[in-house]
């Protein structure tokens, strides 16, 4: 069987589709623990759990309190 050459252009394409998927692959492993927003403001804190949605408390201030 004979295989043609690679050219420069097959390897710039290749390489690029290469960087562009670990790219990508890297920002969807990194950037979901770089900021957990669950669509609450920021008196909620809210924890991941293993099984389910997420469990999410409202922060109360000293003077709401009483």
């Amino acid at each position: 069987m004979h295989w043609p050459y690679v050219k420069r252009g097959d390897f710039t394409g290749i390489l690029f589709v290469a960087v562009l998927f670990t790219v990508i692959t890297l920002v969807l492993l990194f950037l979901p623990q770089l900021k957990q927003d669950f669509g609450l403001g920021p008196e909620w804190q809210c924890a991941r759990i293993e099984v389910g949605d997420p469990i999410c408390v409202r922060l109360v201030q000293e003077n709401e309190a009483s």
